[in-house]
């Protein structure tokens, strides 16, 4: 008789907690991340920040080529000591490419670095005020095995991110 009674009480403590629904969705933080008008204007910046730059690795390569491909020609009609200052020539000319490529790469990256971390400080300010708005207690990213279309808020998120 106590077990039954013990077995009552615990179920109707219980039953309250069952009752109580989470509201949970899902977004595609990579979908997001690509598709956020954000993103697209970030791009934006770091492709205009940094074209000169890149025209000028660009413009170096080619001095390289020039160089590489004059020396071949007429490699064969210098004497010893002018084949060795080409030589030397070219090698500086690639010592400083590279230099500058190294340069152009660590400022590109750290500049993108720096826009990715304002991007998803935005999402998740955004994120954040559409699950309380919309009373959502979870809102879950990454590692979802499995999310059914109806908790996709991906393009709800989108949306803010474009007013």
């Amino acid at each position: 008789m106590k077990f039954k009674k013990l077995i009552i009480t615990a179920v109707c403590l219980l039953a309250p907690l069952s009752a109580m629904a989470e509201k949970s969705a899902y977004i595609n933080s990579a979908v997001i991340l690509q598709q956020a008008p954000q993103t697209i204007e970030a791009n934006q910046v770091l492709q205009d920040e940094f074209k000169n730059r890149e025209l000028d690795l660009k413009a170096q390569a080619a001095e390289i080529r020039s160089s590489e491909e004059k020396y071949k020609k007429d490699s064969t009609i210098m004497s010893d000591a002018q084949k060795k200052k080409a030589e030397e020539n070219i090698i500086a000319k690639v010592r400083a490419f590279k230099m500058t490529e190294q340069s152009f790469k660590e400022d590109l990256n750290r500049r993108r670095t720096g826009m990715i971390k304002d991007l998803q400080s935005t999402l998740k300010s955004v994120i954040q005020g559409y699950g309380k708005k919309h009373g959502y207690d979870f809102i879950f990213s990454e590692g979802v095995a499995y999310a059914s279309d109806s908790v996709d808020i991906t393009n709800q998120i989108l949306a803010e991110l474009k007013k």
